[in-house]
């Protein structure tokens, strides 16, 4: 069984019949985050499709050497599978998540990176949430000022708006709407954007409170993110 997100079929799941011995069909194989042209047959009498052969485009088997490039591959497409909907093609998520996995091969695990692509998934399905104004009154020229976060609500509200909810200071705020308005590239070391300490910290807090109220249920990959991040901590 395999889980595929098609630019033309959308999120589907199919049963890849002698994947293990057929070298001929699978010859580059059907690991984590391939990226290649598949063909696809309707299965009789169940949505799971049947997949009759996969030629892999784009090599990513490197990603299992390193353990932080693993785990944020595993998050983002674990974010895609439970998020995009069945069947229903979405050509800009295909490609987001795409570039997303082309840089992370080429490049660095880093925070930055997994934070911009978090948003921009979330702005891609419509859900994205608002940073740069208030949810409520619609004010826009927020600056310096802490301001409060409710994840229910998809953004943030003034304080003149809302009197419960975590609160956010400005400068994370102002970070949070610069990381969803950037491209994955700027994710990259030297990209203009920079995450560290507190700061890494708080909006690493409110993303994950974004992510986590629309999907429900535990997501592995971001248990072992966060196991390894302790581990990681623990050892300097």
């Amino acid at each position: 069984m395999v889980t595929l997100l098609g630019q033309d079929t959308g999120h589907v799941a199919a049963l890849a019949r002698s994947a293990r011995r057929s070298t001929r069909r699978f010859a580059g194989g059907l690991g984590m985050a391939m990226a290649g042209e598949a063909a696809l047959k309707e299965r009789q009498g169940g949505d799971i499709l049947i997949l009759e052969s996969f030629d892999v485009y784009a090599d990513r088997s490197g990603l299992g050497g390193d353990l932080a490039k693993t785990a944020h591959a595993a998050y983002a497409l674990e974010l895609c599978d439970r998020l995009c909907p069945a069947r229903h093609p979405d050509p800009p998520i295909f490609a987001w998540l795409d570039q997303f996995l082309t840089r992370l091969t080429a490049g660095t695990a880093t925070a930055e990176r997994l934070r911009i692509f978090e948003l921009g998934l979330l702005r891609g399905l419509g859900m994205g949430p608002s940073f740069d104004r208030c949810v409520a009154c619609g004010r826009a020229d927020l600056a310096d000022e802490n301001v409060r976060f409710l994840p229910s609500a998809g953004g943030i509200y003034c304080c003149s708006c809302a009197r419960t909810g975590d609160i956010v200071p400005g400068p994370v705020r102002q970070a949070l709407a610069q990381l969803g308005k950037a491209g994955l590239d700027d994710g990259s070391q030297g990209g203009g954007l920079s995450l560290e300490g507190e700061m890494a910290a708080q909006c690493r807090r409110i993303v994950l409170a974004l992510v986590r109220e629309q999907v429900r249920g535990p997501l592995r990959s971001l248990d072992f993110i966060e196991k390894m991040t302790g581990v990681m901590s623990g050892s300097r």
